[in-house]
C-alpha cells in the first residue's frame, strides 16, 4: 500500500479519498516507520498537495482521532490558528476565554509552540491550568463551564507520528500548516482561524467548508499576523451559509489604533500569562487589550453573540470590564486541576 502511494505522489498523481484514508489508519497502527513517514511528506511537498488531497487527509485524520462530544445546545467553537508569522502573546488563547465568558461554548485545540515562545499549551500551563484531560473530562468541562483545552498531542495519535519526522527533516508541510488547526477532535464547527501566509487564506477556507464548518473568520493580518491585527490591515474570509466572502478591515474602521509589534510581541509563557491575567484584571491597557477585543469581536460574531464585528467589539470590553473573562479563567483553572488532584498528580 505504502509503496504504492508514493509512486503516485511521486509522478504527481492525485490520491484518492480511499488511499489517504487507508495511509493515515497505517500510520495510527505503526505500520508505517519514519522513513516511511519522512518520505510521502517529502513527496507531497515536492508535488504540492492538491485542495481534494487536503481535505481528504484532513477529514483521516480527525477520523482516527480521540474524539469528544460534549452535550451542548449551542455550535461549538475553537480559536486555535496555525502559527508562524510575526510573534503576539497568547492573544487566541485570551480570546477563548471572552468567547467562553459570552456563552459560547469553546473546545480550544491547540498544543506547545514549534515557531514561537509560547503556543497555547504552555500559556495555559503558566496559567496553572492542567492541560491534561481525558476527552470525557473535557466534555464534562465544557458541559458545565463552557470551555476546555484540548492539547492536541492527546487527541490526535497521527500527529504525534508525522511531527517528529517533519521537526527532523527543519520542514513544514500541510500538517503543521493546514491540517493542524481544522482538525478539532471536538470537531467544533465554528472557527476564529488565524493564517500565517495569505497565500494559504483561500486553500484553509476551502479544507474548512469540505469538513463542514459552518461560520467561521479566516484571518490574516496583512503584515505577517496570523490574528485579526492591530498593526495595519487583515484579509478576512468569512464562512456563511456555505458561502464565503472577502474584505479587508483596519483597526481605524472600530476607533482602535494602531500599534507596533513590539507593543504585542510574545514573551516568556510566564510572561504572557501575566499579560492575559492584567488585561482581565483591568490592570493592562492600550494595544494588548485592544488586540485580545478586537480579536474577541471575530468568535463573538461568529458565536452568534454579535451581529457585526463592531458591536463584537463592545460586548468584548464589557466582558472583560465586568470581570467575566477574569471569572471564567479561573473557572477554568479550578476545575482542570481538580481532575488532576483527584488522580493525586
Amino acid at each position: 500500500m505504502y509503496k504504492d502511494v508514493l509512486q503516485k505522489v511521486t509522478n504527481h498523481e492525485e490520491l484518492t479519498e480511499d488511499e489517504v484514508f487507508t495511509l493515515i489508519s497505517a500510520i495510527r497502527r505503526d505500520e508505517v516507520n519514519d522513513i516511511q513517514i519522512a518520505g510521502f511528506q517529502v513527496a507531497l511537498l515536492m508535488k504540492g498537495a492538491s485542495l481534494r488531497e487536503m481535505a481528504f487527509i484532513a477529514k483521516a485524520m480527525r477520523d482516527n482521532c480521540l474524539p469528544l462530544k460534549p452535550k451542548v445546545t449551542a455550535e461549538l467553537m475553537d480559536t486555535c490558528g496555525t502559527g508562524g508569522g510575526l510573534s503576539t502573546f497568547n492573544i487566541s488563547t485570551a480570546t477563548a476565554l471572552v468567547a467562553a465568558a459570552a456563552g459560547v461554548p469553546v473546545a480550544k485545540h491547540g498544543s506547545r509552540s514549534i515557531a514561537s515562545l509560547s503556543g497555547s499549551a504552555d500559556v495555559l500551563e503558566a496559567l496553572g491550568i492542567n492541560i491534561n484531560l481525558t476527552p470525557a473530562q473535557a466534555e464534562k468541562m465544557i458541559e458545565e463551564i463552557g470551555v476546555a483545552f484540548l492539547y492536541a498531542p492527546l487527541f490526535h495519535p497521527v500527529m504525534g507520528k508525522v511531527l517528529p519526522p517533519e521537526q527532523d527533516l527543519g520542514i513544514k508541510t500541510i500538517f503543521y500548516t493546514i491540517i493542524g488547526p481544522l482538525i478539532n477532535p471536538a470537531f467544533a464547527p465554528r472557527h476564529l482561524l488565524g493564517v500565517y501566509k495569505l497565500e494559504l487564506l483561500d486553500t484553509v477556507s476551502y479544507v474548512a467548508r469540505e469538513l463542514g464548518y459552518t461560520r467561521a473568520l479566516f484571518v490574516h493580518g496583512l503584515d505577517g499576523l496570523d490574528e485579526i491585527s492591530l498593526l495595519g490591515a487583515t484579509r478576512i474570509n468569512e464562512l456563511k451559509n456555505g458561502e464565503i466572502t472577502t474584505y479587508d478591515i483596519t483597526p481605524e474602521q472600530f476607533g482602535l489604533t494602531r500599534c507596533a509589534l513590539a507593543d504585542i510581541r510574545t514573551g516568556t509563557p510566564a510572561e504572557n500569562a501575566e499579560t492575559i491575567r492584567g488585561v482581565f484584571s483591568g490592570a493592562v491597557t492600550g494595544p494588548r487589550r485592544d488586540a485580545i477585543a478586537l480579536n474577541s469581536a471575530g468568535a463573538l460574531l461568529i458565536g452568534e453573540k454579535a451581529d457585526s464585528l463592531a458591536e463584537g467589539l463592545k460586548l468584548a470590553g464589557e466582558i472583560i470590564a465586568s470581570g467575566a473573562a477574569r471569572r471564567k479563567l479561573d473557572e477554568l483553572r479550578e476545575m482542570s486541576c481538580s481532575f488532576a488532584a483527584a488522580e493525586g498528580v
